[in-house]
């Protein structure tokens, strides 16, 4: 680890600025990927980010619902 750190603006100013050179997923129509969603499921993606889904007894309601998915979708 580095002894000295940059400000996190700027690190994420540095990645965000990277990140923008990868192609725009809404011009990519040429492969079964997700080009938009509603604003709604990003909400339920950045409120789960944080979870281990491996612990699933500390998650049992996330596990629920990945069986239910996962049965609804196979």
């Amino acid at each position: 680890m580095p002894e000295n750190s940059i400000p996190k603006e700027a690190a994420y100013q540095i990645i965000n600025d990277e990140l923008m050179l990868d192609g725009n997923p809404r011009l990519n129509l040429a492969s079964f990927v997700t080009t938009w969603m509603e604003p709604e499921c990003d909400k339920l993606i950045m409120a789960s980010v944080n979870k281990n889904y491996v612990d699933m007894d500390e998650y049992p309601v996330t596990t629920e619902l990945q069986a239910f998915l996962y049965f609804l979708f196979n």
